[in-house]
C-alpha cells in the first residue's frame, strides 16, 4: 500500500459498480496506465488495493463503503450529491454518461472533489487530473445547490427539450432541425450569460406572440407557464448578471401568463 498524498502511477484502484459510470472510469484510468480492477459489481469480492472508487447509487453507498473497507486504504465515491460521511474522498465528473463512451470523455471536464484531509483533497485531485478532469473543490455544505445545478444544467434541459420537440413534430419539424439552435443558445449562454444571450418573444415584449406560443402548447400550459415567468425575470436583468427568480415570480400551473407591466406580475416581483 501507498501512503504518498497523490497516488502514484502504480497505485491499484479497484472499481465497485459496473454501470454506465463505473465502466468508462476503469477504461479511463486503465488507458492512463493505472493498475485496475473491475468494475466489479456489487457484492463481488475486493483485492486488497489503495483506493477502491464506488459507482454505486447514492442509497448504496454506505454498505458498499463498508464493504470495501476491509480491502481498501481509502475509499471514494463519485456521487455529486451525497457528502464524505462513509468515505474518505470523493470526485465527481461534470458530466452525462452513456456508458459506451471512449477513455478521452473525461479529458477537460470539470469535477468537484473533496476529501476529508488535505491528503485525501490531494488524492482526489491526482485522481482526477489523471483522467484529464479540471478539479474544483466542493464541500459537503454546498452539495446540494451544486447537484441542483447540475441537474438544471442537463436533466431538466432534456424536459424542456423533450417539450420543444413534441411541438416541432405537430409542425412537421424533426428534432435536428431543433439542434442548431440549442447548440448556439448554449454557446451564446457560455460567452455573455442568460442576459445576454437570450432572444425571441419575451426578450422583444411582443406579449401577441407569447400569447399565441401559449396556446398552441395549452396541453403543456403548467410548464410554459413556469418557463415564461422566470424568463421575464432575466430579460428585465443587466446582461453580466445572474438572476434569482423568487418562487412567487413563476405562474401557478394553468394561470395566463402576466404580461410586463400587469397587475400579476408587479405583485410577483414586488
Amino acid at each position: 500500500m501507498h501512503s504518498t498524498p497523490a497516488l502514484p502511477s502504480e497505485t491499484t484502484i479497484a472499481i465497485v459498480g459496473a454501470g454506465r459510470l463505473g465502466g468508462v472510469l476503469a477504461r479511463a484510468l486503465h488507458a492512463a496506465g493505472v493498475e485496475i480492477v473491475g468494475p466489479l459489481r456489487r457484492g463481488e469480492p475486493i483485492p486488497p488495493v489503495d483506493l477502491a472508487i464506488l459507482c454505486v447509487p447514492d442509497a448504496a453507498i454506505p454498505a458498499a463503503a463498508e464493504s470495501a473497507r476491509g480491502s481498501a486504504a481509502r475509499v471514494a465515491h463519485v456521487s455529486g450529491a451525497t457528502g464524505l460521511g462513509d468515505v474518505d474522498l470523493s470526485i465527481h465528473p461534470l458530466q452525462t454518461f452513456t456508458g459506451t463512451e471512449s477513455p478521452t470523455v473525461f479529458c477537460g471536464v470539470g469535477a468537484a472533489i473533496d476529501g476529508r484531509t488535505a491528503d485525501d483533497r490531494a488524492r482526489a485531485a491526482w485522481l482526477a487530473t489523471t483522467l484529464g478532469l479540471v478539479p474544483f473543490r466542493v464541500d459537503d455544505a454546498h452539495r446540494a445547490s451544486y447537484h441542483a445545478a447540475a441537474s438544471f444544467a442537463s436533466n431538466f434541459v432534456l424536459t424542456v427539450l423533450d417539450a420543444a420537440e413534441e411541438l416541432a413534430a405537430t409542425a412537421g419539424v424533426d428534432r435536428a432541425h431543433l439542434a442548431p439552435l440549442v447548440r448556439q443558445t448554449v454557446d451564446n449562454w457560455t460567452v455573455s450569460g442568460a442576459a445576454a444571450a437570450l432572444t425571441g418573444p419575451i426578450a422583444r415584449g411582443d406579449e401577441e406572440t407569447v400569447a399565441r406560443q401559449r396556446a398552441a402548447s395549452a396541453h403543456l400550459a403548467p410548464l410554459f407557464d413556469a418557463l415564461a415567468a422566470s424568463t421575464r425575470a432575466i430579460a428585465r436583468t443587466e446582461p453580466g448578471s445572474v438572476v434569482a427568480v423568487p418562487r412567487s415570480a413563476v405562474a401557478a400551473p394553468g394561470s395566463a401568463v402576466a404580461a410586463p407591466g400587469s397587475a400579476a406580475e408587479n405583485e410577483a416581483h414586488a
